[in-house]
């Protein structure tokens, strides 16, 4: 899979603690491990895509401090391609502190900085005709409109996964967006507080309602349920032992928009993405994602 994509979105750095448990307050939660790496969904994808064996250029937003020196030198040790970086000369660079206790459980605290001050005006400039996807991945609206509208109008393949904190402003606040975007990614949670439906099939057909074209709603364990024209079913998980779970949205968005890239089915390329996932949830760490090599051995071994 060698098809040119571009992520649009945010680069932090993440603060990885595990602990046993978390405490109730005033009391001291030991530390077993920390570790520091660049996060962010975005620079996730960008990573992962590089993993599976494609070509990622990275949009995105970094400030002038130590984390945005940390997040490019792990960029370009990834060969994540750094052209359409932008540097704040005011804002910092985001930061998530994740916080994973021996259950596995995932308690996240951040702040987006710079990655948040990303403007249209900064991502007009950027030639779309190279690439053949874009993921936009929880930026700001306006922002990841320009970018969905000039890409949707060239015919490129657009992939969308609001994230929590857009999600949250309600969906006549996204649906002006639905319209230049191939497939909606999100997860149940979301989609409830979207269209306050908890079945996925009735969720979908909301969202398709107000202008989604193809939906994905990701049910942790239980797998994805996707509609398309017709279609729509759950596609199983694949059993793996979770380590942990940060950055496992990523890794399915970039295994779908991998496949779909190289003209893979919607139920073909959730079947990918699913694996991706469930791979690298094995691993600590929000973009340890697999390589291309272990989803297919992976993937063989299930006879598939």
């Amino acid at each position: 899979m060698s098809h040119k994509m571009l992520a649009v979105g945010h680069i932090l750095i993440d603060m990885r603690v595990l602990v046993d448990e978390m405490s109730s307050s005033d009391q001291l939660n030991p530390v077993n491990e920390i570790s520091y790496g660049v996060g962010g969904s975005a620079a996730n994808f960008a990573i992962g895509a590089r993993r599976l064996g494609g070509e990622c250029v990275l949009v995105g937003k970094i400030g002038m401090d130590e984390f945005g020196r940390m997040a490019v030198d792990e960029l370009m040790r990834e060969k994540v391609p750094l052209d359409e970086i932008k540097v704040d000369l005011v804002e910092k660079t985001g930061y998530t502190i994740v916080i994973i206790n021996k259950h596995g459980e995932v308690f996240m605290f951040g702040s987006k900085e710079a990655s948040e001050a990303l403007t249209p005006d900064e991502v007009k400039p950027i030639g779309l005709q190279c690439y053949r996807s874009v993921h936009i991945a929880s930026l700001r609206i306006d922002t990841s409109m320009e970018i969905a509208k000039r890409a949707s109008r060239k015919g490129i393949i657009v992939t969308f996964d609001p994230g929590r904190v857009l999600v949250n402003k309600g969906i006549q606040y996204l649906c002006p967006l639905f319209r230049y975007v191939d497939t909606l990614l999100i997860n149940q949670r979301e989609s409830k507080a979207l269209t306050g439906l908890d079945d996925p099939e009735k969720s979908s057909l909301e969202l398709r309602r107000v202008g989604a074209r193809n939906v994905i709603i990701k049910l942790g364990k239980r797998g994805v349920f996707y509609l398309e024209d017709s279609k729509s079913g759950i596609v199983p998980a694949f059993e793996v032992k979770a380590i942990d779970t940060t950055g496992a949205g990523d890794a399915f968005a970039v295994g779908l928009t991998t496949a779909l890239g190289e003209r893979c089915s919607l139920l073909d390329a959730v079947t990918y993405a699913n694996a991706v996932a469930a791979l690298k949830v094995t691993k600590l760490g929000a973009h340890s994602i697999p390589t291309k090599k272990e989803v297919e051995e992976f993937l063989s071994a299930r006879g598939i």
